[in-house]
């Protein structure tokens, strides 16, 4: 049997593509017309996302919860049905119903987790490439997603198995005249066995963002010892997590990483360059944890407005921003 495959099915009425690593039982599903949604990722038969019920009950909840959304033009919330670029006031207009808003009203995690319209450029599978699907949205080409958010661009993503880890490389092209705002991330949802009590979590980030009682950042920041002296190993107990993490700590690759741990099981998130920022989400009421790569803070165009965030990435006509992270997964 060949190592790295990747198959095509039909699954619930939705196209579907399978990444395959056989010599270490990986496998891991996209399904590009609900989101381009990473829905399941196994290693010897076990979960590392949180699987959903089925892709029919993922969509009639509308819901995230699972799986591994793609969030953009904007990641987490926006604190206004507005944002601000370069001065300009961009209003969000509900009656395109591309959106949704969280429980406290404000805009959440962008246009594309349920966008249909991504389409598969490229497949492939060998020892030296692994097995990987690339797919691509022309954002720019979608009146709906211009009404909301009028910056023309092109994502790409690849998704791909290879020496043990899935890596997602996203590439964002300004293909417009105008200066393009970045603001995008993913929102995995992991799960380790044994009681989410006992998990432990290692931060290597080294600066946490204060939130408003709505969840948005505000601007400040503490030493991420400060907050969590035990972030290197910190066990979850009953402690609730909606927390924003950035200046992760880089080894010479140039690679920051965090990570839960189970009993046995551990997964690692290990963030590239492009990828400086991280949402801790952990509720008390599900066994799930998400450890969110992000580009930017939460709101983060408002922030920069206010002058509270210089590093917003603005993409001039022509260019192209490339970001990757990796899923890695062991004792599993």
């Amino acid at each position: 049997m060949q190592e790295f495959r990747v198959l095509q099915k039909h699954v619930e009425g939705h196209t579907t593509y399978h990444l395959f690593d056989s010599s270490r039982s990986m496998s891991f599903g996209l399904v590009p017309d609900i989101g381009n949604f990473g829905y399941e990722f196994k290693v010897n038969g076990k979960d590392v996302l949180v699987p959903a019920e089925s892709l029919k009950r993922y969509l009639e909840l509308h819901r995230n919860y699972y799986g591994n959304p793609f969030v953009a033009p904007w990641a987490n919330r926006i604190d206004r049905g507005h944002y601000f670029f370069q001065g300009r006031k961009y209003l969000l207009n509900d009656a395109w119903g591309n959106f949704r808003r969280d429980q406290f009203n404000q805009p959440i995690h962008g246009l594309l987790v349920f966008e249909k319209r991504w389409e598969v450029v490229k497949t492939g599978a060998s020892e030296g490439e692994g097995a990987f699907v690339t797919t691509r949205l022309e954002f720019s080409k979608c009146p709906d997603l211009m009404a909301q958010f009028p910056f023309a661009q092109t994502y790409e993503v690849t998704h791909r198995l290879k020496d043990g880890q899935l890596e997602i490389a996203t590439e964002v092209s300004n293909v417009g005249r105008a200066a393009l705002p970045v603001m995008m991330g993913y929102h995995p949802y992991f799960c380790v066995e044994g009681p989410r009590e006992e998990w432990t979590l290692s931060i290597g980030a080294r600066t946490h963002w204060l939130l408003n009682q709505q969840l948005v950042a505000t601007g400040e920041t503490e030493p991420t010892d400060k907050f969590l002296p035990d972030r290197k190993a910190f066990t979850l107990g009953k402690t609730f997590f909606d927390d924003e993490f950035s200046d992760l700590e880089r080894g010479p690759d140039g690679l920051g990483r965090i990570s839960v741990k189970g009993r046995t099981q551990k997964i690692e998130v290990v963030y590239g360059t492009g990828f400086d920022f991280a949402v801790i989400y952990a509720p008390l009421d599900r066994s799930l944890i998400c450890i969110e790569p992000q580009t930017g803070p939460t709101n983060a165009f408002n922030l920069q407005h206010e002058g509270k965030f210089k590093g917003l990435i603005v993409l001039e006509p022509g260019k192209t921003f490339k970001a990757s992270y990796w899923i890695v997964p062991s004792g599993f």
